[in-house]
């Protein structure tokens, strides 16, 4: 509690702050085209079982907020503060579970000139494919898709940077994003995020391979801090431009009318990672969505959404050396390869009841220091989700979500049944 003091401090300060800044209700009649801040929290929480045992639990439930315990989770509060004061646009997201609180994001966008171009500078979240970019309380399952966690990040992932997106007039308003982040922010472990807990310089000469004979003191020293696979990392800091996190997007609307919307997207990041000197990551991705409505007096008397997202990383290591006493353990150049996929369809069925169905899967080459069946991050898994959802009022939700979980690495199965509730007050 004490170590994040400062953090609990310098929320409340910068809520103090917009607060005695916000015109006072008396005079809002008089101020209705002046730039407002908003404020909004939003809360999630969840509480179920699961026949995982408790450790067990966590491997199927890896997304940072994700509920992960038998009993009840608080998956997450979050403050957002927004407002527009032309030509900038600026937000901040500072998010608090039981544990500590942090900046989830912080940014300014503008327009370049016109609005066909926008510029965002700041700490954000990756626009890669459709997960990635939204915030918990607006996903309609309860938990994170499980490849997302796998190559993007347990918490998603974002860094500081800037990006440019042009919404072009062409037929279908294609939108194209190019942008640069750091390459070593905690979240982006695909690349320079990876755990560092175990330090070596790699040696320039005197490599000698390994015998093979210490397999256990392998499988020690990539669990000491590793990156994918099983692979130990080193600290590498970025020296160039040409070592930040470079990520582009590309989406066209297909059909864009009042009842039906089907957008595709195409995604993709590349940037150093922290296994050897010269390790790179490339992730791509595709992503399709639908949204059909049936247009009632004030909102949506029926609507139904499906979106599916498929992607793929290739993390490449360059050789690694380490020393250990008299010789040097080697690591041979490789290439992990790792994909998946999920597809989600939800709809409502009656006023204010919701259902829906996902599906996953998630695969992987046979490379690194860990076999694929002993590496829950790595291995065939494949995850099924029927959700039924109600709402008390616009602002609250309530969901009953069962997921079946099969893995060929340990704890190869699981039934998990959870209760999710999550409610919103302002504007978000």
């Amino acid at each position: 509690m004490t170590r994040h003091l400062h953090q609990y401090i310098l929320v409340a300060l910068v809520v103090w702050a917009l607060a005695i800044q916000m015109p006072s209700r008396a005079h809002q009649a008089d101020t209705s085209s002046s730039p407002l801040i908003n404020l909004s929290l939003n809360l999630l929480a969840a509480g179920g079982g699961s026949t995982a045992d408790p450790a067990d639990l966590e491997l199927f439930q890896s997304g940072k907020h994700d509920p992960k315990q038998n009993g009840f989770t608080l998956q997450g509060a979050e403050i957002s503060l927004s407002g527009r004061v032309d030509p900038f646009f600026a937000a901040a997201h500072v998010v608090a579970d039981a544990d500590h609180v942090e900046l989830e994001e912080a940014y300014l966008t503008s327009a370049l000139g016109s609005d066909a171009l926008e510029l965002k500078v700041g700490q954000y979240l990756t626009e890669f494919g459709l997960i990635n970019s939204t915030h918990p309380h607006s996903w309609d399952w309860i938990d994170q898709p499980f490849i997302a966690t796998r190559l993007l990040g347990p918490e998603g992932l974002r860094s500081a940077g800037a990006r440019v997106a042009w919404q072009t007039q062409l037929p279908g308003t294609p939108l194209l994003i190019f942008g640069a982040q750091n390459a070593d922010h905690s979240s982006a472990i695909s690349f320079l995020g990876a755990d560092h807990e175990f330090h070596h310089a790699v040696p320039e000469s005197n490599h000698h391979d390994h015998t093979g004979e210490d397999d256990g003191e392998i499988h020690l020293i990539s669990m000491a801090g590793g990156t994918v696979g099983g692979r130990p990392s080193i600290i590498r800091d970025p020296e160039s431009v040409d070592e930040l996190l470079f990520s582009g997007r590309f989406e066209q609307k297909v059909i864009d009318s009042e009842t039906t919307g089907l957008k595709i997207g195409i995604s993709a990041l590349w940037g150093p990672n922290s296994s050897s000197e010269d390790g790179e990551t490339q992730i791509h991705g595709a992503d399709i969505s639908l949204d059909l409505y049936r247009p009632g007096p004030q909102m949506p008397e029926r609507w139904l959404r499906w979106q599916t997202e498929i992607m793929s990383r290739e993390f490449r290591c360059g050789e690694l050396a380490i020393p250990l006493a008299s010789e040097y353990l080697t690591f041979p150049s490789e290439t992990i390869r790792d994909w998946g996929i999920y597809s989600q369809i939800a709809l409502s069925f009656l006023p204010r009841w919701e259902t829906g169905l996902r599906i996953e899967y998630a695969s992987g080459n046979d490379a690194g220091v860990i076999e694929r069946d002993d590496d829950p991050l790595r291995a065939d898994r494949w995850r099924i989700s029927p959700l039924v959802a109600f709402r008390p009022s616009e602002h609250v939700r309530i969901r009953l979500q069962y997921n079946y979980d099969e893995s060929d690495a340990p704890p190869d199965s699981a039934h998990t049944v959870w209760v999710g509730i999550d409610g919103s007050l302002g504007t978000h």
